[in-house]
């Protein structure tokens, strides 16, 4: 009879270990999958917000209204304007650059700020990007 009971007690703890192994692979992949959104939507928003703003400015011919169109734009989709920046293409066009910023919500990646890894969790949780119009 005490066989037995080592045997389910093996087998539970087993069953215990597989979970644990379960839970932080679903964690691992969870936080992987919000990194890889957050980038992937800061770069699109701020391709759209460029895209605005040009289009903006060859109704209005004012690049400050175009500012504004690339700020409502990215506040629309939940992102931090940090800048936007115009220069001309090589057919004298004008082309706009919306610089956006982005944060993902992890469940257990931020906490490797509290091992050394600060700055670094940082950058990887609160992506940039530079767009240009074209």
């Amino acid at each position: 009879m005490s066989r037995s009971l080592q045997r389910q007690d093996g087998f539970a703890r087993e069953v215990l270990q597989l979970a644990l192994i379960v839970a932080v692979v679903a964690f691992v992949f969870l936080d992987a999958l919000a990194l890889f959104n957050a980038h992937r939507t800061v770069e699109d928003s701020a391709a759209a917000a460029a895209l605005e703003a040009r289009n903006v400015y060859y109704e209005t011919q004012d690049v400050a209204g175009a500012k504004r169109a690339a700020q409502a734009s990215l506040k629309q989709n939940g992102k931090e304007f940090v800048g936007l920046d115009t220069s001309r293409s090589l057919d004298g066009t004008l082309v706009f650059s919306v610089s956006a910023k982005g944060h993902a919500d992890t469940y257990a990646f931020k906490y490797l700020g509290y091992v050394g890894l600060k700055d670094w969790v940082e950058r990887v949780t609160d992506p940039t990007s530079t767009q240009s119009s074209k």
